[in-house]
């Protein structure tokens, strides 16, 4: 008995250590606060991933919510980074993002030079995008209502996928509690402790120009 166990174990062990990781979507509080004017709630996103140096995509979906309830999706936005992608010679790619059913939406399409120095590192798409590569496909409003697992991933100019992120967008009824639980939170917060948002201007200073040096070749064959 022991003997015939031992691989039933060991398989299921790996099935286990193969699986894909999913990362939840989560909707954050934000409280903005015009000069003078009381506190209000921010738009209602529903996001995973971030927008920071570390984080290889971000992915958001707005909400009409006006009212006391979460109204439908109205806007969906997603970047995804080149990361590790590297190629020993000119390539492009661009963002894709696929739904429960295997829809597929694509972003906007990138030009990578040959070699790991490039100025530009992400591909981004949105609802109704329009731009090089860019295909704004109906029903993305509708698959994110009816929500479900969602792929983020990068596709160059072969059709090969990169940097795939799988997230859980979750259901109506999930979204719908974490807006009441925004809600009543925003509700228990003092209207004192929240403050004025201010305008803010960054100035850059461009840096001199410099001829661009020979592609370096990507770290491993490519």
């Amino acid at each position: 008995m022991r003997t015939l166990l031992l691989p039933f174990v060991l398989l299921a062990l790996s099935a286990c250590a193969t699986a894909p990781s999913v990362h939840q979507a989560t909707m954050p509080l934000e409280i903005l606060r015009d000069p003078g004017k009381p506190p209000r709630m921010g738009d209602s996103v529903l996001k995973a991933g971030a927008d920071t140096q570390d984080s290889l995509f971000s992915l958001g979906v707005f909400f009409d919510s006006e009212g006391t309830e979460l109204g439908a999706p109205r806007s969906v936005g997603w970047t995804v980074k080149l990361g590790a992608y590297c190629r020993n010679r000119d390539s492009w790619v661009q963002s894709v993002l696929i739904g429960p059913a295997g829809q597929v939406w694509r972003g906007f399409r990138t030009n990578v030079p040959a070699g790991p120095d490039r100025s530009h590192d992400w591909s981004s798409g949105s609802t109704g995008a329009r731009g090089p590569g860019a295909v704004a496909t109906p029903g993305l409003l509708d698959a994110m209502a009816a929500g479900g697992r969602f792929t983020l991933a990068l596709e160059d100019d072969t059709g090969q996928r990169w940097n795939e992120a799988n997230i859980d967008t979750l259901t109506r009824a999930r979204r719908e509690q974490l807006f009441a639980d925004n809600r009543a939170a925003f509700k228990a917060v003092d209207p004192e402790t929240v403050p004025e948002r201010s305008a803010m201007m960054i100035v850059r200073e461009l840096e001199p120009f410099s001829p661009p040096s020979p592609p370096r070749s990507c770290p491993s064959p490519s």
